[in-house]
């Protein structure tokens, strides 16, 4: 009997057919990876800049919301109840000498700012550097709303308001600067005993919102931003609210029959707020702001064919730069000036 021969398969490697299908079938299966990777990036970027750009939108519109919200608190001080009504005066925004900013507290009426002051698209403003063309510019005046401070607070080189709490003051406010010296020999008026001195304060504050065509200007970034102009310790400072705002327009609530009510909305180039009564900066008790923000880099293959309404006399209609854009709108009463006058 013939012993039995068993046969053992030699292993084999693959074939130059098999080496190619796999190489192919994982080239498609890296190409549709990396596919879906790209597009998530996209769509990851693409959400965070609209995400930036919706809260730069809505941060611009609450600032400037509430600094017009207060626009006219002077603390205790009403402005409609001396014995005469004071003064209103328009200074220069961009003035820094104490003297040059709107109060005089030592003449029969006061004189003091107007709460609120719009700057006409055409209009030069020096301390407004590089104002975007085609923009308006807002002035906002009040006192900090915060706590009032002590004499020890202040220095020579701001604005302060001490209101009389003695009803034997023959002067009712004083608008100054606190001296090096013997602040309460200029801030004299009573407290409510009329017998000491009212030694507490407020810093008179003034604030001008304008559109700047770049965010960095020394590199020229061209980001067209949202800036802010206050004048501190005797100098204008410059500071960015937010990048990505590239037009503000604004229309200005009259009230003409003195109920604290809004009786018409006006722009400036409507040369309605003409400076003669009733149609003067004082009679301002709303504004209806208008904010076009847009994202700081372009998306691929966006076009916008929209066109942004920013009040009755103001239309824009995007370049094709694939930058997506939004318009917000917000109508603020001054509740201060408004609820004097009711």
């Amino acid at each position: 009997m013939c012993p039995r021969r068993f046969s053992v398969a030699r292993p084999r490697g693959f074939t130059l057919v098999e080496i190619l299908v796999a190489l192919a079938v994982g080239m498609v299966i890296l190409l549709a990876l990396t596919v879906l990777f790209s597009r998530n990036t996209g769509n990851q970027s693409e959400l965070e800049r609209m995400t930036r750009q919706l809260e730069g939108a809505r941060f611009s519109l609450d600032a400037m919301s509430e600094d017009i919200a207060h626009a006219g608190y002077f603390g205790e001080f009403n402005p409609n109840t001396l014995p005469i009504a004071a003064a209103y005066q328009s200074p220069d925004p961009c003035a820094t000498a104490l003297t040059a900013q709107g109060w005089n507290t030592a003449v029969s009426p006061v004189q003091i700012p107007v709460p609120i002051q719009g700057i006409a698209a055409a209009a030069t403003v020096a301390c407004l550097s590089n104002r975007l063309a085609g923009t308006e510019a807002l002035v906002i005046r009040r006192a900090d709303t915060g706590a009032d401070m002590t004499f020890a607070g202040g220095n020579t080189t701001n604005l302060y308001l001490q209101v009389a709490r003695c009803g034997l003051d023959t002067q009712r406010l004083i608008a100054a600067a606190i001296p090096a010296a013997s602040p309460g020999a200029t801030f004299n008026l009573r407290r409510p005993d009329c017998a000491t001195v009212n030694d507490r304060v407020r810093r008179l504050t003034q604030r001008t919102y304008y559109i700047a065509s770049c965010n960095d200007c020394a590199a020229n970034d061209g980001i067209p931003t949202l800036k802010r102009v206050e004048m501190i310790d005797g100098a204008l400072r410059t500071v960015s609210i937010a990048e990505g705002v590239e037009n503000l327009q604004v229309e200005y609530g009259l009230d003409t029959n003195i109920d604290g009510r809004p009786d018409s909305f006006s722009t400036l180039g409507s040369g309605v707020i003409n400076g003669t009564a009733p149609n003067v900066w004082q009679n301002v008790v709303a504004a209806r702001v208008h904010l076009l923000t847009r994202s700081t880099a372009p998306t691929a293959g966006f076009v916008d064919s929209r066109t942004y309404v920013l009040g009755p006399n103001v239309t824009v209609t995007p370049a094709a730069d694939r930058l997506k854009r939004t318009l917000m709108t917000s109508t603020v009463r001054l509740v201060n000036v408004g609820m004097r006058r009711e």
